[in-house]
């Protein structure tokens, strides 16, 4: 399994990175899957303390239209992760954001699936490049 990260959703994160502050927002990445390909679309950003129940991410994949394929965070700390290691987001993606030198970043993704325990695994991530689909 991979992911691609369209241009939108890559301008989407850039944004965000510009904020000011060092506590950004994380979110959810929108999508679909085809194949073992997961199309990151678009990004949601939620505020601090967003509710990881399964139940309100149905809901809330309901009002945006689109399917929620993964979750993105800057530099996301240990409570952040066992949060949202739950059964709803198997088979689901987390994009890291680490921010470099300047208003650069640099972004991991990994694969959030059950083996005895919730854990991460990495998952190559192509970005699209500008002008092409």
């Amino acid at each position: 399994m991979d992911a691609f990260l369209c241009e939108q959703a890559y301008r989407e994160i850039r944004a965000l990175s510009l904020l000011p502050g060092k506590k950004k927002p994380a979110g959810l990445l929108l999508g679909h899957l085809r194949g073992p390909r997961i199309f990151i679309e678009r990004i949601w950003p939620t505020e601090e303390g967003f509710r990881q129940a399964a139940e309100y991410l149905w809901e809330m994949e309901k009002a945006l239209g689109c399917p929620i394929v993964g979750f993105f965070a800057y530099l996301p700390s240990r409570r952040y992760l066992q949060a949202i290691l739950k059964p709803f987001a198997c088979g689901k993606i987390l994009v890291e954001i680490r921010p470099e030198r300047g208003n650069s970043f640099s972004l991991k993704c990994s694969l959030i699936d059950f083996s005895h325990a919730f854990k991460l695994f990495p998952c190559p991530l192509q970005i699209e490049s500008r002008g092409k689909k």
